[in-house]
């Protein structure tokens, strides 16, 4: 799949921004505390519910700036018991935002065989470019062979 952000026209490439759950919907899951604690404690321009920016509203502050942006969800469900933001949702709505936004994905390392699977899915079907990992949140060691 074809990246569409045009780089000799961007001034610069965040390599380095969270996907955030479709925001502003109730949870029992305690996420929704999290985020807005994560927003106060970034001092995130959020809105007055202390939500952090959807994808969409995303899109348009980099793209205010000319700034492209490597965006990503965090697969960690089984270590903070947060409902995970599907990569998929993610991508689709990155194919709606090409010209500035980059796709790429997480996977639990822990997911092994069928974490390999979701990786060629996401390749092929997708157009996902690339993948994060985060070790304090998926709870691993960056040496780790098993999470290799």
């Amino acid at each position: 799949m074809k990246i569409l952000v045009d780089f000799s026209k961007v001034k610069a490439i965040d390599f380095h921004t969270h996907a955030e759950e479709p925001c502003n919907s109730c949870r029992d899951d305690g996420y929704n505390e999290f985020q807005a604690g994560m927003a106060k404690y970034f001092r995130n321009p959020a809105g007055a519910d202390g939500m952090l920016p959807t994808v969409p509203e995303t899109a348009a502050y980099y793209r205010e700036r000319n700034i492209a942006a490597v965006i990503f969800p965090v697969d960690a469900e089984r270590e903070t018991g947060f409902h995970r933001y599907s990569n998929e949702d993610v991508a689709k709505l990155c194919a709606d935002i090409d010209d500035i936004l980059i796709p790429f994905a997480s996977i639990d390392p822990h997911k092994g065989k069928a974490g390999a699977r979701e990786v060629k899915r996401l390749l092929r079907d997708f157009g996902v470019r690339g993948f994060k990992f985060h070790p304090t949140m998926q709870g691993f060691f960056p040496n780790d062979r098993d999470a290799c």
